[in-house]
């Protein structure tokens, strides 16, 4: 938890550096350039009449073409005095207060926000609190024995009273910690204590209501009010920044006509984006948290309370009024499906695994902010110039300085394999299937390696760029592709953290020594992907450790396998009356039909393939929409497979719905492409969306055929009534 709010608190700091160098002042770059001109005519003058020293009389005897350009050391107090009397003493342009300026609104600006925002919440939404001269209210004195049932301190109770919904919500930060019940709510349970005769009804709608309570008093428990609260606080003020720094950009203060703020402010406002999906990604996993709080504690009848809370999450999603999608495929909402809900209750590793638009995030995050980091070094030679840090025999153009993205490294790489490591888990570990395993593993890396292809093109830099400066980078020595290079590292990442992570579990290591076994080498991996932040004598010792130790695991993990396999779970089971069942997906359509199906199914993964090595081969920093294109594209495929692979129907129909968000994001990205270029006529853009949907309805009802063929095989001797399903119209089978 606190490793990803470290990220982000890091990559928005790096950004809010980054602003103070663009904003140098027109005024300012004027009195520079005036001043420039001045010293270089009273510097010229002065040479045309001062003598010459001994050594230029040697000079110009030996040479008659010689012309004197440098002033000697014995006149150059002379000829300083000479400038400062007549062109005045030179403005020194200071970024870094800039840059400590813009570095102190940031964390002032997120510290008042942090205290302030619950405040401003509370008044906004005119939320009710409780008279302090006032009796308790029935759903104070609820909350409160709740809270003191979990040993949770008590929190000052709120009321919506617009909001006839049944719902609570937990905010607050240190020592002030609030939970806002809706008016629904509050009536609920004020109902629920009056109708004394029906007891049944009566215990499990409280429980209902109980659970609720219990899931908010998980957060404050678990602390995530606290870094959710000052994540969002610094995101807020970076954002004001970033509208700040535009808003200058247009006026007549900002050096240049304020071009290169205005992009610098651009770019920073897709980090703002990348920041905010990644922000509510993390609320998704806190919100598993929240829920074994929740049901590890007792039912009113003193039995566990697993199987109950499975009860209350889906009256919850029934109550939503909706079909209830998968959103944890999406980086948009805080809160995760009910499928993951249930899944993470019954298998905890679940709940701090990593989805793909989260590795994909991280990714992007990570390539943005190493590209704008070490696209600061030659302002930070500057400044080590003018301190007198770096002398100037040191001076080099185009200097790289890798070894300021280590803090960022330090962090990514423990958490994509800690992520890692529960994905391992989740799946059974050293004694899971392995076709599961690699298939999560597949899908892992080709999200970092697309997050990290993302970041580099929404903000291009040495990642990317193939000049003689950056082939320490990311073993671009071995390959003129960057997307190649960003594979490579991508494949290393994921492949080699699952192997220590098996590893880990065939010796069967107990939590801690793993975690910090994992997060090791894990922050070993990400800053030996950079050599040139490496020491020379260093680099080979480490590279040996990166790869012995997977070395080592990978013996464990031969010596555990040579024992029996237990019977593990599938991966991705959910909880509910889903699994194991079988239902006809495609509908009852001719063999020239479906063998059509087929043969667009097959193309589209030829496509795919085909868009992929190209990608791989040329990949342009200016061309975002074909990387979205190709991935989506690629992605789509991967989906369509895994779909007709499927284990059971909630995962035909998430991994369907999926396939259809990727190809849609691959249509809509070409649309745009060819837009740009020029190339979109009336007729193409009618073509193109239709084309797109019956691709959609062709891949899936393949897919569903393999679907069918698997499943029904199985079940066709015992599972007559779903034979007879087949027949029905496809308006009447359940989805």
């Amino acid at each position: 938890m606190y490793l990803r709010a470290s990220l982000f608190w890091l990559a928005l700091t790096i950004a809010a550096f980054a602003i103070a160098f663009p904003t140098e002042s027109q005024h300012h770059a004027d009195e520079a350039l005036g001043h420039l001109l001045c010293s270089n005519g009273v510097r010229n003058e002065l040479l045309q009449w001062l003598p010459l020293t001994p050594e230029e009389e040697r000079l110009a005897a030996a040479s008659p073409l010689w012309q004197r350009r440098y002033v000697p050391d014995e006149y150059r107090a002379q000829v300083n005095s000479a400038i400062d009397q007549r062109c005045g003493l030179r403005s020194a342009d200071r970024p870094e207060l800039r840059a400590a300026l813009t570095v102190g609104a940031l964390g002032c600006g997120g510290f008042v926000l942090y205290w302030s925002l619950p405040r401003l919440s509370i008044r906004c939404r005119r939320l009710e609190a409780p008279e302090p001269t006032a009796p308790a209210r029935a759903v104070d004195r609820a909350v409160h024995a709740l809270a003191a049932e979990a040993g949770v301190p008590a929190p000052m109770v709120l009321v919506d009273g617009g909001n006839g919904k049944v719902n609570a919500n937990a905010f607050g930060n240190v020592g002030r910690r609030y939970v806002e019940v809706t008016a629904g709510f509050e009536r609920r349970l004020v109902k629920d204590n009056d109708q004394a005769d029906r007891n049944h009804d009566r215990d499990r709608d409280r429980y209902f209501l109980d659970a609720v309570i219990r899931h908010e008093l998980g957060h404050i428990h678990n602390r995530d009010l606290d870094v959710t609260l000052a994540v969002t606080a610094v995101w807020w003020t970076f954002l004001a920044l970033v509208v700040g720094a535009f808003g200058l950009s247009l006026t007549e203060y900002a050096v240049g006509g304020g071009s290169g703020l205005r992009q610098l402010s651009l770019q920073l406002g897709l980090l703002t984006g990348m920041v905010y999906a990644s922000r509510n990604c993390f609320l998704q996993s806190r919100e598993f948290h929240a829920d074994r709080f929740a049901a590890s504690c007792p039912t009113p009848g003193g039995g566990a309370s697993a199987g109950a809370f499975d009860e209350v999450l889906g009256e919850l999603s029934a109550s939503q009024h909706r079909s209830a999608p998968d959103g944890s495929a999406w980086p948009f909402g805080t809160h995760p499906s009910l499928t993951r809900r249930r899944a993470a209750l019954s298998r905890p590793a679940v709940a701090d695994e990593f989805t793909g638009w989260e590795v994909a995030l991280i990714g992007c995050l990570l390539a943005f902010s190493v590209n704008l980091l070490l696209g600061l070094s030659f302002q930070l030679e500057l400044m080590a110039i003018r301190f007198g840090v770096m002398p100037l025999s040191d001076v080099e153009l185009g200097p790289l300085y890798v070894w300021l993205s280590l803090p960022l490294l330090l962090l990514v790489g423990p958490m994509i394999a800690l992520g890692v490591r529960y994905s391992v888990v989740a799946r059974g570990g050293v004694e899971a299937s392995g076709r599961l395993l690699a298939a999560r593993l597949v899908k892992l890396a080709g999200c970092l390696w697309a997050g990290l292809c993302c970041g580099s093109l929404a903000l291009p830099g040495p990642l990317v760029h193939s000049d003689g400066s950056t082939e320490a980078l990311l073993w671009r020595s071995h390959t003129a592709s960057a997307a190649l290079a960003l594979a490579v590292m991508a494949v290393a990442v994921v492949g080699l953290g699952a192997l220590v992570a098996l590893g880990c579990d065939a010796l069967r290591m107990r939590r801690g020594p793993s975690t910090a076994l994992l997060a090791t080498y894990g922050a070993l991996l990400a800053v030996v992907a950079f050599p040139g932040a490496l020491p020379s004598s260093v680099a080979p010792l480490l590279r040996t450790a990166v790869l012995g130790v997977p070395v080592l695991a990978g013996l464990a993990v031969l010596a555990r396998r040579r024992d029996a396999r237990r019977p593990v779970d599938r991966g991705d089971a959910p909880a509910g009356k889903e699994v194991g069942s079988v239902s006809v997906m495609s509908s009852p359509m001719g063999l020239p039909l479906l063998l059509l199906c087929h043969l667009v199914t097959l193309g589209m993964a030829c496509w795919a393939l085909v868009s992929v090595g190209r990608l791989l081969r040329d990949f342009a920093p200016t061309s975002v929409l074909y990387l979205v294109a190709a991935v989506g594209l690629a992605f789509h495929t991967a989906c369509i497979g895994g779909a007709a692979l499927a284990a059971h129907d909630g995962m035909f129909r998430r991994r369907a719905r999926a396939a259809t968000g990727c190809l849609a994001a691959a249509a809509l990205a070409a649309l745009v492409q060819l837009t740009v270029e020029g190339q979109m006529s009336q007729w193409l853009f009618l073509i193109l969306p239709g084309t797109t949907a019956g691709v959609v309805l062709a891949c899936e009802a393949s897919a569903a055929a393999v679907y069918d063929v698997r499943h029904g095989a199985r079940n066709r001797p015992t599972d007559r009534p779903r034979r007879a399903a087949a027949s029905r119209p496809p308006s009447h089978r359940r989805r």
